[in-house]
């Protein structure tokens, strides 16, 4: 893939896509990699295992399929609000002059 090239930061339009890919990229890869860790979490709390027993039983009865259990909602939960967080402080940025 070719490197990607830099934005004209005077290109509005082009900066605020670039920002909003970004912003989308991190909160997608912020919700995937906590997934399991919430899954592990909520199972915790419903059977009082400890982390590594209750991982190691969700393995047994469903294979990996656990560590992506409950992703679509995760993705709203945490996506979403990642995104916006990192989205709207680049343009407070860009509105206040700090960029």
């Amino acid at each position: 893939t070719a490197p990607a090239t830099p934005v004209d930061p005077k290109d509005k339009q082009a900066t605020l896509l670039k920002s909003a890919k970004i912003s989308v990229t991190a909160g997608v890869a912020g919700a995937v990699l906590t997934n399991p860790l919430d899954v592990v979490r909520n199972e915790m709390f419903k059977t009082e295992e400890g982390m590594v027993a209750c991982m190691m039983r969700m393995s047994k009865e469903s294979g990996p399929a656990w560590l992506l259990r409950g992703i679509g909602k995760n993705w709203v939960a945490v996506a979403a609000p990642i995104a916006s967080t990192i989205f709207l402080t680049d343009r407070f940025k860009v509105w206040f002059g700090e960029s």
